[in-house]
């Protein structure tokens, strides 16, 4: 049944119950059997309204009197008896009630229906978070910052109640419950037009694999945010249709290629992220033999990229046995790569630039400080994993430091809050370095150093005049949502970066006619972004952006005629 929260105290209560009613309706009919002398001394029988006004009171709290007449020495024994037997009565109902109240099942059904009543009253689109850690808590904050509503599910009631002090919290619909089962994330609105994500990061990467495969039969239109590092869990999530997989160690790996092919990529990429403006320094990785601490997964996706480049490299690893070959090519050494003797057998004096890549933080800062005294010059790309220990390896003055934790909370966000910034990151990912560093002018010459990035939708709701104007028939090119308004022939600091239309991407979109439903990804200034959406949104702007004269409302215009 839908109220099962009813069902369990009817259930809990149901006993207690009986033996109330028993206990009173016994009580009543030998009050009322009983009989009694009025003042006048007169024998009376007590009405049963009157039986059971006494029997009410008298059971709940004794002491107020006898009514309507004093008791016989008959009627006083009996009262005696009755006060003790429904005394106990009362005594095993209230036990009971405090029992069914304080019972897990029923506390979480009451959770259960109050959370699916807020789930239902969300009408904006809205993303289901799986787990509360620091990561999540971080990709709720920009989650809400892109006006995107969250539902939060966590199996842990102390993570639940941490969260509940968080700031993060604001109207966050949340449950305790295991995500993992289907009518979970049915409660948590899945089966939503309006639900748009789901963001599984969970350490057993089954799990997210799981959340992959149930979205996909509950609703193929939601899309998934799952965390993966081996290559068959990747491979079958990614199977779904659905799913986006975010591996930090290939996501690093591809950074590392993309900074030995075209440096000012990174720098639009960490522009976009937000971590940076375009005025940034490129990064430039050193020439010569790099060590590597740590293999593992790690290790394995950055060893395609340096073969890729022939660039000398030897790993270095305690724990794990590299393959046969590696080791006969003497690229791999089982050793600990903490011991200084170590560092200076593999060549760390001659090498271009150390990657410190394990899993453990403090080794991790243990690693740094050694080579440093080996070798000052070196070049040092470190690994942390959380994000608790940033101002350390801040200080530790780390050339290039990748935070595990950070690549989770920008991946996730952005595809899910912003898919039309991942469409264009991803795209320029691909472009040559030449490219890169005219965007990059372009963009500093002709908009700002840390220009907003800003999508614009056409449709009905947030371009009322550009789309109904295209509704019409009219051919609007995307040039005139740059004009200025204060003057037409002048066009404002703002610069189309991508066009998505039906599948359609379409970078540095220029001479274009605009359609109805398409969106656009701008870089511009805050002033510019307002007269862009005033253009979009108003039709007396629009009409002098596009003409360069006024709109004339149609009664002045027949007022004038005369």
């Amino acid at each position: 049944m839908n109220n099962n929260a009813l069902w369990i105290i009817l259930q809990k209560l149901r006993t207690p119950l009986l033996v109330i009613i028993v206990t009173y309706a016994v009580a009543i009919l030998g009050m009322v059997l009983i009989p009694g002398m009025d003042d006048k001394g007169n024998v009376y029988h007590l009405s049963f309204f009157d039986a059971f006004y006494f029997v009410s009171y008298m059971a709940s709290t004794i002491g107020f009197g006898e009514s309507p007449y004093a008791f016989t020495y008959q009627q006083k024994l009996w009262v005696s008896i009755c006060i003790y037997i429904t005394v106990v009565g009362w005594f095993y109902g209230l036990g009971a009630l405090v029992s069914a109240v304080t019972d897990k099942t029923l506390k979480f059904e009451v959770m259960r229906n109050r959370f699916r009543k807020k789930v239902q009253a969300i009408e904006d689109d809205f993303v289901i978070v799986l787990g509360y850690t620091h990561v999540n808590a971080e990709i709720i904050k920009k989650l809400h910052m892109a006006n995107m509503e969250v539902v939060l599910i966590d199996n842990d009631e102390e993570k639940i109640n941490f969260f509940m002090l968080e700031e993060t919290k604001q109207d966050v619909p949340f449950m305790i419950a295991d995500a993992l089962l289907t009518e979970t994330l049915q409660d948590a609105g899945i089966l939503r037009s309006n639900c748009k994500g789901i963001i599984a990061l969970f350490e057993n990467e089954e799990h997210n694999f799981r959340i992959s495969i149930l979205t996909k039969f509950l609703n193929p239109n939601v899309k998934v945010v799952a965390k993966s590092t081996y290559d068959d869990i990747s491979k079958s999530i990614l199977d779904t249709d659905i799913a986006k997989v975010i591996n930090p160690f290939e996501v690093f790996a591809k950074r590392v290629d993309v900074a030995l092919r075209s440096p000012n990529t990174l720098v639009v990429e960490n522009w976009i992220y937000g971590n940076s403006d375009l005025s940034e320094e490129p990064l430039y990785l050193p020439e010569g033999k790099y060590l590597i601490c740590g293999y593992g997964r790690f290790g394995k996706a950055l060893q395609s990229k340096f073969n890729k480049y022939g660039i000398e490299h030897v790993f270095i690893d305690a724990k794990r046995l590299a393959h046969h070959s590696m080791i006969e090519e003497g690229i791999f050494v089982r050793a600990n790569p903490d011991d200084k003797d170590i560092l200076l057998d593999v060549g760390i004096k001659d090498s271009a630039a150390l990657i410190v890549g394990t899993k453990n933080d403090i080794d991790n800062l243990s690693i740094v400080i050694t080579a440093k005294k080996l070798n000052p010059d070196i070049y040092i790309i470190a690994r942390e994993n959380t994000m608790q220990e940033v101002s350390v390896f801040q200080a530790a003055d780390i050339d290039w430091l990748f935070v595990i934790e950070q690549i989770y909370i920008n991946k996730a966000s952005m595809s899910i809050a912003n898919p039309l910034k991942h469409r264009f990151l991803k795209l320029i990912l691909t472009q040559k370095e030449s490219w890169i560093k005219l965007l990059i002018n372009l963009l500093k010459n002709q908009v700002d150093v840390n220009p907003l990035l800003k999508r614009l939708d056409i449709k009905k709701e947030s371009t009322y005049a550009l789309y109904h104007e295209l509704l019409n028939g009219a051919e609007i090119e995307i040039e005139t949502l740059l004009r200025s308004l204060k003057n037409r022939e002048v066009n404002n600091p703002a610069l189309p970066l991508l066009l998505y239309r039906d599948g359609e991407e379409i970078l540095l979109p220029s001479n274009i006619n605009l359609q109805i439903g398409d969106q656009i990804l701008f870089a511009c200034t805050k002033d510019s972004l307002e007269e862009i959406e005033l253009i979009a949104s108003n039709i007396y702007e629009l009409y002098y952006a596009k003409y360069g004269e006024e709109k004339i409302h149609p009664f002045f215009k027949r007022f004038l005629s005369y």
